[in-house]
């Protein structure tokens, strides 16, 4: 089986938060297709990040797209030059007001963990704080950007939120169980935090 052959490209859409593109493609047996639309947003990261005492934290706010209040985990846009586990300590701290317990970091990042979550941080293999868990497409058929998934453990409430000009956001902690309930009836809907969510079951 062999790829598609990308003819021409015509941006349709090229601003800085998302590109439409209306490409012409030649198919293996020769036939053209001239208005594949296809469409890229920046790469982002979802932060799967536990408590001490084993509860998730989560965010809730509007979106636009479906008009209503969205329960979801923690995510957001990876900045140039950030890596996924840098983005996902930055963005835990901004949107939520968490970071990781400094009494789970080395000793030389103690001091700077207390007063900033946007230390690179590992551990050896047994026990990561955290822990990358994949890239993932966001959707194969027409969409070009990717999310990456980062599992943060032990975090605790320290901070205070910075949120951007358009955000509004409310966290609370949810356990295991509870947050099956809300996936099981609807209430926690989003698929590809679902996906990001299992993936994080069955490396475990």
């Amino acid at each position: 089986m062999n790829p598609w052959k990308l003819l021409k490209t015509e941006y349709l859409v090229d601003a800085p938060w998302l590109k439409v593109a209306k490409e012409t493609c030649e198919l293996p047996n020769g036939k053209v297709i001239d208005d594949f639309y296809t469409l890229w947003q920046p790469d982002w990261v979802l932060i799967l990040a536990r408590t001490a005492e084993g509860k998730w934290v989560m965010t809730e706010q509007y979106r636009h797209g479906t008009g209503k209040i969205a329960l979801e985990f923690p995510a957001g846009i990876i900045d140039k030059g950030e890596t996924p586990e840098q983005a996902a300590l930055r963005e835990l701290q901004e949107e939520c007001g968490y970071c990781i317990d400094p009494r789970l970091l080395p000793k030389e990042d103690n001091s700077t963990m207390a007063t900033s979550c946007q230390v690179s941080y590992s551990e050896d293999d047994e026990g990561k704080a955290i822990r990358y868990l994949g890239k993932f497409p966001v959707n194969p058929d027409r969409h070009r950007g990717v999310f990456h998934v980062v599992f943060i453990d032990g975090v605790v409430k320290s901070g205070s939120t910075h949120f951007d000009s358009t955000e509004d956001i409310e966290s609370l902690e949810l356990s295991d169980e509870d947050l099956q309930k809300k996936m099981a009836d609807g209430t926690f809907n989003h698929p590809l935090q679902i996906a990001g969510y299992f993936k994080f079951k069955l490396a475990h």
